[in-house]
């Protein structure tokens, strides 16, 4: 029997993705290509099925007051369903109803089991008190095992089999001793191709690609998945949201930072389209040698509407009008997405501990969602930010104009850009990110204090070049957020 095609679309070894061309805004002249501002779409991993009871508030900058009070969209929220802290109980409840179930009702059991345990606190795989339960669907004529850390990595330890007879859900229900430390673990196709848990909560790389983990480890970073994240999202489209959690994060006693990271799909993994930003690497690497106190990641995946969520007005780049949906976006990250954070991690909630980040047109976003959100982001920076946004083919307001006509209080702005050349004219947006800095110099921001601007002569428009500033972004934030 094939996979459910209910509620979860989900393949066991990956996900269709699709990526277009790159945009260089103020770069006719800059020939790179890069995910920069291509739309970019991955199917969602899952559907969540838990609503969200979260409420929170928050005025704008443009004056507006903004809340998730009636938010009555589906997806991952602070309610996680009244789900037992043991998931042992609740597989074993499942079983039990999946068993006595009329035949025909089955598929749909076991996919909703499944989004709910991605919602519960601990997620998958279904860790208790001397047993770990691993979870797959069936890719028929595979066979399916699992192995680990906790079995010397034999291919043929446990294998997969199904749960009840005719349904696509797989299982293996693993006796371990305990104390059992936080383990990794791999799925194993044929007994020879082994590949991670796309179910796995918890998850990270080495140099045999993408691992699954049972628990966190205290001493080493690692990730945490949340996909079909729609909690707060009202007409915008469900995503996966990936946490960076730092070493030690849930035992140092303290509340730590966290800076929110846009275009997700290009953040973390090594293999990322066009080199990636590599942030874990270059995470772990201020954080143990002090550039910045430890912190939290969080990287949202774009989708197919990435032009109008990244943008606070309308353009035409040259098919039509596009654009105008930051609003949404923003609050999207303000109201749904950081709540649920601050409610699953320690992290210290104030703006002054919060900061957003992206390029291109994240970049604009970024500055866009300090302006709105200044009492709940009090950092934001922009990598070759698209800051002439609006002007291109159109009238409208850039962000420029919207600073200066009403400017954020206690924002920390970061800016930066490569190409060069004369301005008007220049590439990767070198032109509008100079007009910024002198506007935000004229309107009080302090060079070197409040405001960061770094030019890297000549740099391009693509993932390498953010990922060789990043470092360096990490640094100014550290020190403003007083490490």
């Amino acid at each position: 029997m094939g996979k459910p095609r209910l509620a979860i679309a989900v393949s066991l070894f990956g996900v269709l993705v699709g990526c277009g061309d790159g945009f260089v805004p103020d770069g006719a002249t800059d020939g790179s290509t890069s995910s920069g501002d291509s739309p970019t779409t991955i199917e969602p991993t899952v559907t969540a099925t838990v609503s969200t009871t979260a409420t929170t508030g928050t005025t704008s900058a443009d004056g507006s007051s903004s809340s998730d009070d009636d938010d009555t969209g589906t997806g991952i929220g602070t309610d996680l369903g009244g789900l037992p802290t043991d998931g042992c109980v609740v597989f074993d409840a499942f079983s039990a109803d999946l068993a006595s179930a009329e035949p025909r009702a089955r598929e749909g059991l076991a996919t909703t089991f499944i989004a709910e345990m991605h919602d519960s606190e601990h997620g998958l795989p279904i860790r208790c008190d001397g047993r770990l339960v691993v979870l797959a669907w069936d890719e028929p004529g595979t066979a399916l095992s699992v192995t680990g850390d906790f079995a010397q990595w034999d291919p043929q330890a446990h294998p997969l089999a199904p749960l009840v007879p005719d349904v696509s859900l797989l299982v293996a229900d693993i006796v371990v001793e305990e104390p059992l430390a936080p383990s990794t673990y791999k799925i194993v196709r044929g007994g020879t191709e082994y590949v991670a848990d796309p179910f796995a909560r918890r998850y990270g790389w080495d140099e045999f690609g993408e691992y699954s983990l049972t628990d966190a480890r205290p001493d080493a970073s690692h990730h945490e998945r949340y996909p079909g994240f729609s909690a707060g999202a009202r007409d915008l489209s469900p995503r996966q949201i990936v946490v960076y959690v730092p070493a030690g994060a849930f035992d140092g006693g303290r509340d730590l930072g966290v800076l929110y990271m846009h275009d997700g799909q290009n953040l973390f993994s090594p293999d990322a389209f066009f080199g990636g930003w590599q942030v874990t690497a270059a995470m772990d690497d201020a954080i143990a040698t002090g550039d910045i106190a430890p912190m939290f990641v969080v990287g949202i995946d774009n989708t197919s509407d990435r032009f109008d969520e990244y943008t606070q007005t309308t353009d035409d780049i040259g098919s039509g009008p596009v654009g105008g949906r930051a609003d949404e976006y923003a609050d999207f990250l303000a109201l749904g997405i950081k709540p649920f954070v601050d409610d699953r991690y320690p992290t210290a909630p104030d703006a002054a501990s919060t900061a957003v980040l992206g390029s291109s047109l994240g970049g604009l976003v970024s500055l866009y969602i300090g302006w709105r959100h200044p009492d709940v982001f009090g950092y934001a920076g922009s990598m070759s930010g698209t800051l002439g946004w609006g002007s291109m083919g159109k009238a409208n307001d850039r962000i420029l104009e919207l600073f200066e006509h009403q400017p954020p209080s206690d924002l920390w702005i970061y800016l930066d850009s490569g190409g060069d050349g004369s301005c008007p004219g220049g590439s990767d947006n070198y032109c509008a990110n100079v007009e910024m800095r002198d506007a935000l110099d004229d309107l009080g921001w302090s060079l070197a204090e409040t405001l960061v601007y770094v030019h890297a002569p000549g740099a391009s428009h693509d993932e390498a070049a953010w990922a060789s500033r990043f470092p360096g972004f990490l640094d100014a934030l550290g020190t403003a957020m007083g490490r």
